[in-house]
């Protein structure tokens, strides 16, 4: 099985929009895609043409600690190809990303219900940082 990690390509984003509202529940639109794509590396696994995972890297500068790192998110796989190696597949085209811009550290959040996915970030050797999450939501 061909598990090659691509970036999205804008032929792809009507399937990535697609995967986005299966895997994850939310809609999104086209012109927010390409946005997004000005200051992400959205990268993407396909099986048979359909996108079947995903990750989005952003890359972003810590000033204080002068320190650069990845802040990933909308990891996902689809349901019917969950414990393929898609995931670690993706990890391994990130850890790649990583040693080419000489990132210092991989940061990402995870609600507390997602119990599966911890054990594999604890897999991938993340640690749980102490902290709490805040958020404060406008219309």
């Amino acid at each position: 099985m061909n598990k090659e990690v691509e970036y999205l390509s804008k032929n792809d984003i009507e399937k990535y929009i697609l995967f986005i509202k299966n895997v994850f529940g939310y809609e999104s639109n086209k012109e927010a895609i390409l946005k997004s794509l000005k200051n992400n590396k959205i990268l993407v696994i396909k099986k048979d043409d359909d996108i079947v995972a995903t990750v989005t890297l952003e890359e972003r500068f810590e000033y204080i600690k002068n320190q650069k790192y990845f802040f990933i998110s909308y990891l996902g796989v689809s349901k019917e190809h969950r414990r393929e190696g898609y995931a670690s597949k993706l990890f391994e085209k990130i850890e790649e990303l990583v040693k080419e811009k000489h990132i210092n550290y991989l940061e990402l959040t995870s609600g507390n219900q997602r119990r599966d996915a911890h054990y594999f970030y604890k897999e991938k050797e993340f640690k749980i940082k102490d902290t709490t999450v805040f958020v404060k939501f406008y219309n």
